[in-house]
């Protein structure tokens, strides 16, 4: 997975990619974009005022983990509090 963030006025927003080449079911790909948007929703007090993408890269293995996707927006949540003092 990748996540891209730029500058935003508003507070923070997210996008969600999830291409067939990452999961050919539907279903996981529905799954995976649920499982962003509850764990953006449960972090997203810790977050900046960006706007925010994440994207599903590479042929996945199985189904989506909501703990991969917890795991990768709690890094970002730290690193961009190091960046700001």
């Amino acid at each position: 997975m990748q996540l891209h963030s730029i500058a935003s006025d508003s507070g923070p927003r997210l996008g969600v990619i999830a291409g067939r080449h990452a999961w050919p079911r539907a279903v996981d790909r529905n799954r995976f974009r649920r499982l962003v948007r509850e764990t953006f929703r449960l972090l997203q007090h810790r977050l900046q005022s960006r706007d925010y993408v994440v994207r599903a890269r590479n042929p996945q293995r199985g189904e989506p983990s909501g703990a991969e996707i917890e795991r990768l927006l709690v890094v970002w949540c730290a690193t961009e509090g190091q960046r700001q003092a």
